[in-house]
């Protein structure tokens, strides 16, 4: 009974932890939109890129200028010692982003 309370406690560390890292990212993406307020997020993925560093892809969509949502694109992040950095926002899809991510 003792293992499934350890296993247990060590699976709820990572979701916080993974929780923590999402949200982090989403306020690195929403200081380089037009419209933060509008922004809506959807798939949220990080990898190991070919050297070793962490990279996420996340789906966002927010307001244009003109007040129009402009449909998912993918927020390229790498991680840096204190915290997400946007490398670009990308009219591709998530997968698309994954497999770009996965060679840098």
């Amino acid at each position: 009974m003792k293992h499934w309370k350890v296993v247990f406690a060590i699976g709820c560390g990572l979701i916080v932890a993974a929780c923590g890292q999402e949200s982090a990212a989403h306020k690195a993406v929403l200081s380089r939109l037009k419209g933060p307020d509008s922004a809506k997020f959807g798939e949220f993925t990080t990898v190991k890129g070919g050297s070793g560093g962490s990279f996420s892809c996340l789906t966002v969509n927010s307001k244009n200028s003109m007040g129009g949502y402009v449909g998912d694109k993918q927020a390229i992040l790498m991680w840096l010692s204190d915290g997400w950095d946007v490398i670009g926002i990308h009219d591709v899809s998530h997968e698309q982003c994954l497999t770009m991510t996965a060679g840098m």
